[in-house]
């Protein structure tokens, strides 16, 4: 994974880290575990899950995703956040009006503003430092109503920094500087007569200004007006005329920002000097407050808007369908322990949710609980294909993810020890079946797994294994649940060979194991073959309810018996 610069440097307001310290020490964790997260990427979908978080900044999500931040304190300041967040909505909404006003502002930042050579330059560096001042204003006044609530340090770090700013003495002459300025654009100047001497053939000759004035002009229009307006009122849009085309798009590109001021409107504003110099050096006086105030990188802090407030979009989504999301206590790395309960997979979640609204068989998400400790770390997931056991193996992923980017998680309930690294072994369907080729690719993946995998790394385990003969699988997969039990990794194996599920729970008697290996299956109705998706201790059953699977996929296995036999008495 490339470097990106997003993270190296603090912005003015930083919702991600409590300090430039903390945020040095994880850009310097991400550049040591980099390579390390492309497949983590592809097996647990944390493109998907950052589209969810925020569509629009994805790649900044699952860069906050992939980070893996082993940090206690800075978890907890983000968590601290949600909290705070959750419980003042009206923040929530705040925040996005201010970032929208910023947005809207201009993407470039006030720092882009020119000394004024026409009113249109002129009226948008005016709107600019309106705007800036907008969201000062907002923010000082929800402050002054609420902002005693907020007992995050990110949030507290957030309102205070505005409040500054409200307060600093470059913030007031701002003020002044743009009222002034908008006060002499509205209320100065309502018109401009404008003398133009012609020569005996009425060619132009000469023009200039006669008089400005801070009325409209309403003078009755002549005869020799009606007669070359052909009757038409004498309004606003007649004497302005071509001067209300403010702007000449170059091309085609009716969105390119390189636009050219009309240069009536430029030339006036020259022949105005005596009065916009004035205006000229307001603007000139309200940018060095502007800077003088230090508010610079604001829209470095739109991606963190973006983190929280889709994170929250998704815990309150999760509820209304009944559904929780909690916020995990974190556990020291040394413990190794996690317990969660209520755990459901995100991605399902909001597959289904669109899935639900199109058709009448709807589909359920079910909870489920799982504990990681001394008694059980390392588990053998069998059962009935379809049962839901890469949804559960990926959801357990998911939660660690969340965990350890200071999100909620997926689950009622969670206690959950940080990790150093999650490894994940996902073979997509096509790599499935015999292939001696595949099998030894397959062979030094673990192998470069099992050189750097410690007793506080997770390994996710799906369907691997599977590309010689079944015997052959098995051993190998229980020797491979050998090593990594020995290492005293904890992590999840589903599969589909039942028969390794036995064979693991007899290494439990090497008294050398830092790993006890558990087994745990689908749960079946053994009366239809229904698939109930809840995950239950124990050893998997003999029956592989194969009708069931052929009933889902539209295989009628009497029927086609009976037509075979029909065809056989041709």
């Amino acid at each position: 994974m490339k470097a990106d610069t997003t993270f190296e440097k603090a912005p003015a307001i930083d919702l991600l880290y409590p300090s430039q310290e903390k945020r040095e020490l994880l850009r310097r964790r991400r550049n040591k575990i980099g390579e390390l997260t492309d497949l983590l990427i592809s097996d647990m979908m944390l493109d998907t899950l950052s589209k969810l978080i925020c569509n629009a900044n994805a790649y900044k999500m699952q860069q906050i995703l992939t980070e893996l931040c082993d940090d206690e304190e800075t978890i907890n300041y983000r968590l601290d956040i949600i909290d705070d967040l959750l419980k003042m909505p009206e923040l929530v909404d705040m925040l996005k009006k201010i970032v929208r006003i910023m947005i809207d502002n201009d993407k470039g930042n006030i720092y882009n503003i020119l000394t004024p050579d026409s009113f249109t330059t002129l009226d948008s560096a005016v709107t600019a430092f309106e705007a800036y001042i907008q969201c000062i204003e907002y923010m000082h006044e929800f402050n002054e109503r609420k902002g005693m609530n907020a007992s995050s340090q990110g949030v507290r770090k957030m309102l205070d920094f505005f409040e500054r700013c409200y307060n600093d003495k470059h913030y007031k002459a701002l003020c002044e500087d743009v009222h002034e300025l908008r006060d002499k654009i509205k209320g100065r100047i309502k018109s401009v007569l404008v003398a133009i001497n012609l020569d005996e053939t009425l060619i132009p000759v000469s023009a200039g200004i006669v008089e400005i004035s801070d009325k409209e002009y309403t003078q009755k229009p002549t005869v020799l007006d009606r007669i070359i307006y052909r009757g038409a009122k004498f309004n606003d849009k007649n004497v302005m005329g071509a001067l209300r085309q403010r702007y000449v798009y170059e091309g085609n590109d009716k969105n390119s920002k390189d636009r050219d001021v009309n240069p009536s409107e430029k030339a006036l504003f020259q022949e105005l000097d005596s009065i916009t110099k004035k205006y000229v050096e307001l603007v000139d006086d309200a940018l060095d407050d502007y800077k003088a105030i230090g508010f610079k990188d604001v829209y470095s802090i739109e991606y963190q808007l973006d983190y929280y407030t889709g994170i929250i979009a998704m815990i309150k989504n999760a509820r209304a369908k009944g559904l929780e999301m909690c916020r995990p206590k974190i556990l020291p790395m040394s413990e190794r322990r996690a317990e969660i309960k209520g755990i459901f997979d995100p991605i399902y979640f909001s597959e289904a949710s669109i899935y639900n609204l199109s058709h009448k068989e709807k589909r359920e998400v079910i909870t489920n609980d799982i504990t990681l400790d001394e008694n059980g770390g390392f588990y053998i997931l069998t059962g009935a294909n379809n049962g839901g056991k890469t949804t559960f193996v990926r959801a357990i992923g998911l939660c660690q993810i969340m965990a350890q980017a200071g999100l909620y998680v997926p689950a009622s309930e969670c206690e959950i020890s940080l990790v150093d690294m999650i490894y994940t072994h996902f073979p997509k369907e096509e790599q499935k079946g015999i292939d001696a080729s595949r099998f030894t690719s397959e062979i030094k993946q673990f192998k470069d797994i099992s050189d750097v995998i410690t007793n506080h790394s997770l390994l996710l385990m799906n369907e691997s294994i599977q590309s010689t003969t079944p015997k052959e699988c098995v051993d190998i997969a229980v020797s491979l649940v050998h090593i990594f039990a020995l290492l005293g990794v904890r992590g999840v194996f589903a599969t589909h060979l039942v028969d390794i599920a036995p064979k693991a729970l007899e290494l439990n008697s090497d008294g050398d194991m830092n790993t006890r290996v558990e087994s745990i299956t689908v749960s079946v109705d053994e009366s239809t073959g229904k698939r109930l998706y809840k995950i239950v201790k124990g050893l998997p059953g003999d029956t592989s309810y194969a009708d069931t699977i052929f009933e889902k996929f539209g295989l009628d296995f009497e029927s086609l018996k009976k037509r075979a036999k029909e065809m056989n008495q041709k």
